[in-house]
């Protein structure tokens, strides 16, 4: 796939429930010297997104946040917020993402894939999400749009995703040519491989093949993914 660097997402909450034995500590610290590993052997660099994952509740996220805090500038880089955006809103977990602020956690959450532009607005305003997971939903609010455009809020669009679980219906009904069109900072995402039998490049060609997109047009996704990574700006240049 030509990757050379990667912000990988991974929810130890998910396996703990299925292996008591696993502990969110020993999968991070597993994960960290997976990415070592790519690196000595690929040249590829990675960062850890702890996804805190909404349907464990905010009182288990907050302890996760605590628990893996330690691992900042080891590896770990942000936290993300999946699962049930309509049972378990953004606003809930507020004092999550405040403490995870306070720790220097880079911020993002999934926002506007099952619930609407709401959710996109709740994830800015109550958590201060710096990136939006999806965004799928935004044309929903024509001032959503703009505001994004204006701010240039990345959003990670994962449109393989979208379809699989039918978040979004076919690839003609799929916003990303009209975000992008818009000026939206449009990314492209793999979410997630080994579940929906993706890959970054698929998604390219997923973009090539379906939407008509340019290579000149992949060209600046790809600076847009650069952009809205969360490695520094002299890393960036």
């Amino acid at each position: 796939q030509n990757v050379k660097y990667v912000e990988a997402f991974y929810s130890p909450r998910d396996f703990i429930f299925r292996n008591k034995k696993l502990s969110a500590c020993g999968i991070t610290e597993s994960l960290i010297k997976g990415k070592k590993k790519a690196f000595d052997d690929f040249g590829i660099r990675s960062e850890l997104v702890v996804d805190i994952v909404r349907d464990y509740g905010p009182r288990m996220g907050m302890g996760l946040i605590k628990e893996l805090s330690g691992y900042l500038g080891r590896g770990l880089i942000g936290i993300g917020l999946g699962g049930s955006e309509k049972l378990f809103p953004a606003g809930l977990f507020a004092k999550v993402y405040q403490e995870a602020i306070d720790r220097g956690f880079r911020l993002t959450a999934h926002a506007g894939e099952a619930a609407g532009a709401k959710s996109i607005w709740a994830a800015l305003e109550k958590l201060g999400a710096e990136r939006i997971g999806h965004g799928l939903r935004a044309y929903e609010d024509p001032q959503l749009i703009n505001y994004l455009g204006e701010k240039q809020i990345p959003l990670e669009m994962c449109v393989v995703s979208n379809i699989k679980t039918q978040v979004c219906k076919s690839f003609e009904e799929h916003p990303v040519r009209n975000y992008f069109k818009e000026g939206l900072m449009v990314t492209i995402n793999s979410d997630d491989p080994t579940m929906f039998d993706t890959s970054i490049t698929n998604e390219y060609l997923v973009l090539i093949q379906k939407f008509g997109f340019s290579l000149e047009e992949i060209r600046k996704i790809n600076l847009n993914s650069i952009q809205a990574s969360f490695m520094t700006d002299r890393e960036k240049d």
